[in-house]
């Protein structure tokens, strides 16, 4: 799994904290928490992990389907937010401030049908 640089091990489905500064355009801002979509076996021999950052939480938000809703019991975070699976990013692993938490395995599941969503995939 790609260590922190508190050299935890990160894996899918663990909210992490990422500097993602410097960023361009629209591209997420500042240091903030994001979901770990990469596979375990990329996150454990690889340089990058790939996640999709969080946003706080608005109902309308919540709504459109490539969101995902992480408010508790579906994660461990503490404030209200939603997993915005339009905006997969792959970072180097140096960015990995800390490990925060998890998200639950049906919210995984609905991560993974916002990612199909967004990338036109078909399930």
């Amino acid at each position: 799994m790609t260590r922190s640089t508190h050299g935890e091990l990160v894996r899918r489905g663990e909210i992490v904290w990422v500097n993602c500064d410097p960023s361009v355009g629209v591209e997420p801002r500042k240091t903030r928490t994001c979901v770990v979509v990469s596979n375990d076996i990329a996150n454990r021999y690889g340089q990058a992990i790939t996640i999709v950052p969080t946003q706080a939480y608005t109902k309308e938000r919540a709504g459109r389907a490539y969101m995902v809703d992480l408010r508790r019991p579906r994660s461990s975070l503490r404030e209200a937010r939603v997993a915005n699976c339009s905006m997969i990013m792959t970072y180097d692993r140096s960015r990995i401030v800390r490990v925060d938490g998890a998200a639950s395995g049906a919210t995984i599941a609905d991560i993974d049908r916002a990612l199909f969503v967004h990338l036109g995939l078909v399930p």
